[in-house]
């Protein structure tokens, strides 16, 4: 399966101005070479005939399609799971910090194979999450970009945020699902479908509906309350920055 992800090529989708400079270009993820992330002058791996957002992603963690329609999905969870904003002054967040609000977000089961790094203003984090029938693979890139961006319509979803759904044909992204936010921030949300990954089976765990609901916590954003961050610091000390583990 690792040799698979060196060999996967993404063709770059038309998306104007934002994606102009953008190649498609995937290596594996190793620590010496971190998930590159960011807009103009970095490269992009997306998907053959889709439109892209200006993100990078390594084999490891694909480029993102641009959003499509909405795929039908399960009821969204309680709003009871999702905390109120605060006061609090907010900071940049860290890996360990925004994986910590994922993790309270996601709903129950065992989680696994953490991982996250940040570069050019943007941060990527991955979890497994096995809900009784098998794990799946979870990746999460937050960022800002307006929603001006994307093509298609946009699904409201609450607490001011908004979502696209893009089923893409293909296992490694299987369904990216993209929740935008009025302050521009923008969750993009990668479910792996692959059956195994370096032998392991593996499954997508969440619909795209219950994805998109991770989204509509009010805390989330590039900056975020500094609580968040002492406590992802706290349970991940030593976040590993391999994303293909």
């Amino acid at each position: 399966m690792r040799e698979e992800f060196q060999k996967i090529q993404w063709a770059e989708p038309p998306m104007g101005d934002l994606v102009g400079d953008a190649v498609a270009k995937g290596r594996r993820m190793r620590t010496a070479k971190r998930l590159r992330i960011g807009g103009a002058g970095l490269a992009a791996l997306v998907v053959t005939g889709l439109a892209a957002v200006p993100v990078v992603r390594s084999a490891a963690a694909p480029a993102p399609a641009a959003p499509g329609a909405v795929v039908a999905a399960a009821p969204a969870p309680s709003a009871s799971r999702v905390a109120p904003a605060t006061a609090t002054p907010r900071v940049k967040g860290t890996p360990a910090g925004l994986l910590k609000l994922l993790l309270e977000n996601l709903p129950e089961g065992a989680t696994s194979h953490y991982a996250g790094v940040v570069e050019g203003g943007d941060v990527s984090v991955q979890t497994f999450l096995d809900r009784g029938n098998g794990p799946g693979m979870i990746r999460l890139h937050v960022m800002t970009r307006p929603a001006s961006a994307f093509r298609g319509t946009w699904t409201p979803l609450g607490n001011g945020a908004e979502y696209q759904v893009k089923a893409t044909g293909n296992c490694i992204q299987q369904t990216i699902v993209f929740v935008h936010r009025a302050d521009d921030t923008l969750l993009q949300f990668d479910l792996y479908g692959c059956p195994d990954l370096n032998g392991r089976k593996m499954r997508q765990v969440l619909t795209a509906r219950e994805t998109a609901e991770l989204g509509a916590d009010p805390r989330w954003g590039v900056k975020i309350d500094p609580a968040l961050n002492r406590q992802g610091a706290a349970a991940f000390p030593h976040l590993s920055t391999e994303f293909d583990k």
